[in-house]
């Protein structure tokens, strides 16, 4: 999941760039909307999703089209390049020409909803065209994501899956190392670290104890909830400012970077695909349940299983997020849109195959609690952990505009300097706090 997102979460910055063209239609409101509509017998619609879960998508229209042989779905692959993306979509509204139902994430979705590229859904769910699911079935902070800052009670996409992140961990590389002290529910970090860095200090550096927790400083969806375990936070939307420098967020970055070279290994600015869980040579690593499968089909001969998120100060570090589904302001197929929402988020019938082909958890109380993605082989044998972390997770602080592009430079600009140039943690994260602060001051116009 990190990845993924952190390929695309740039996209923010093209779409608010084109903002002043695209703003000229006003906020979200129902009445810029072009729509229509439509019929939804014999109705085709176009559904657009990044290049990474095209093949997904493909087996769901395939199976929406076999429950409703009269109605079809085009499925077009947009790159999983943010430029690209963000460019189809915003010169998609401009021209009247987005897609009916398309990809959305959490971290764009406000600036969607700013740009009229997203309809309100929320009018429509209360009307019944989900069916029998109301807003209130979905887990309430998944959905907040796609709620417009300026206007909360809009919801402007739903969330596919809950997705949060745990601790995956290899035993046969604890037992190869003479390491019994595998992760327990109780850990806190400093088990964790103190137990990636035995691994890695016990293969002679051949095995990495723990993948870098921090990556390359950009993923929010990890150093996030640390920095609130601590009392800081990220972003406060009442202040609209940015605490990554703070002392209490400081404290959480000098835990995190403390893993480079000792439980982690060196610095890297991109991931290495030679050293990772997947490979077999990473003891430990924090990953979300969409990896579960790939991890099945790599480590076939190996003995694993995956753990909550060690605590700090008994708060939860899990994180977690989501990308969604949205239909298009302009979408003149809208009620065949909703139709094929109605039978995606129905957990016996699209949340059925999301499940089977795509490893999601049901972001609904009874899709954590009954759906059959608790039903896999080990291992991982405690994978209903997952469903715990989707329940407690910190969530990505959605920022106003391109804000969270900026947060994420500047954080990753400061892990640079501090691992690579010996910088000050405080001084070089107290300059990254003031770089967004100083962004969303412009951003907001305080």
């Amino acid at each position: 999941m990190t990845s993924r997102t952190t390929r695309i979460r740039a996209a923010a910055v093209l779409l608010t760039a084109t903002a002043l063209t695209v703003s000229a239609c006003g906020g979200n409101d129902p009445g810029t909307d072009e729509g229509a509509a439509g019929e939804v017998e014999g109705s085709t619609i176009v559904l657009t999703t990044i290049t990474g879960l095209a093949p997904q998508f493909e087996q769901y229209a395939d199976a929406y089209m076999d429950a409703f042989p009269d109605r079809t779905v085009e499925v077009r692959s947009s790159t999983d390049d943010a430029a690209e993306y963000s460019q189809q979509l915003a010169t998609g509204r401009i021209s009247g020409e987005l897609p009916d139902v398309f990809f959305n994430v959490d971290f764009l979705a406000d600036t969607l909803a700013t740009n009229n590229v997203t309809l309100d859904l929320a009018p429509g769910i209360e009307e019944g065209k989900l069916g029998d699911l109301r807003l209130d079935d979905f887990l309430p902070q998944f959905v907040g994501q796609y709620r417009p800052l300026d206007n909360p009670e809009q919801v402007t996409g739903l969330p596919v899956s809950a997705d949060s992140v745990g601790l995956f961990y290899n035993k046969t590389l604890f037992d190869q190392y003479g390491i019994t002290e595998y992760p327990e529910a109780d850990w806190t970090w400093d088990d964790m670290l103190r137990v990636g860095e035995q691994i890695t200090t016990a293969s002679g550096g051949d095995v990495i104890g723990l993948a870098a927790p921090l990556g390359s400083g950009a993923d929010q969806i990890v150093f996030g909830p640390v920095i609130q375990a601590f009392g800081g936070f990220v972003y406060d939307p009442d202040t609209q400012t940015s605490g990554i420098g703070q002392p209490e967020a400081i404290e959480a970055w000098e835990l995190m970077l403390s893993a480079f070279d000792s439980a982690s290994g060196p610095y890297t600015a991109t991931p290495d695909p030679t050293v990772n869980f997947n490979a077999g040579n990473v003891a430990m690593a924090i990953a979300s349940r969409g990896g579960v499968p790939q991890v099945q089909a790599t480590l076939v001969d190996v003995d694993w299983d995956v753990q909550v998120l060690p605590t700090i100060d008994g708060n939860s570090t899990a994180g977690g997020g989501s990308y969604g589904l949205s239909i298009a302001q302009t979408s003149t197929n809208q009620d065949a849109a909703w139709a094929f929402l109605a039978w995606f988020y129905d957990t016996d019938a699209g949340m059925l195959v999301a499940q089977e082909v795509g490893g999601a958890i049901p972001p609904t109380e009874d899709g954590i609690d009954n759906g059959i993605w608790r039903d896999v082989s080990p291992p991982p044998a405690n994978i209903a952990i997952f469903g715990e972390s989707a329940r407690t997770a910190v969530l990505l602080t959605q920022m106003p505009g391109a804000t969270s592009a900026v947060l994420t430079e500047a954080t990753t600009t400061a892990t640079q300097q501090v691992i690579l140039e010996g910088r000050d943690v405080a001084e070089a994260f107290q300059e990254a706090e003031a770089i967004v602060n100083a962004a969303l001051a412009e951003e907001t116009g305080e």
